[in-house]
């Protein structure tokens, strides 16, 4: 099972970081597919063969994906989206 883990601190107000976390998400979507649905302060993503989580604090935003064999091919994919985002968002 290959695992993608990024952390990043910010300075925004949690309602800001729950919208880049929301953006990410629907970002996700767009480009391989997938659900979501909100917990709290954390964003749970799925698709097949994939699972994250998206925990949004007061100051960092953490990134947990897990995907298996198969969904590991989209490794490289999820992984610059996800770095991509946070880039644009939180630099």
């Amino acid at each position: 099972m290959a695992t993608i883990n990024i952390a990043r601190s910010h300075q925004l107000p949690l309602d800001e970081i729950k919208q880049q976390a929301e953006q990410l998400a629907q970002n996700l979507i767009r480009r391989i597919g997938g659900k979501y649905r909100w917990q709290g302060d954390t964003v749970h993503y799925t698709y097949s063969g994939v699972k994250a989580r998206i925990d949004c604090g007061e100051g960092d935003i953490l990134i947990d994906i897990k995907l298996n064999f198969l969904a590991s091919v989209f490794r490289g994919t999820i992984e610059e989206e996800v770095r991509e985002t946070l880039d644009k968002h939180l630099a």
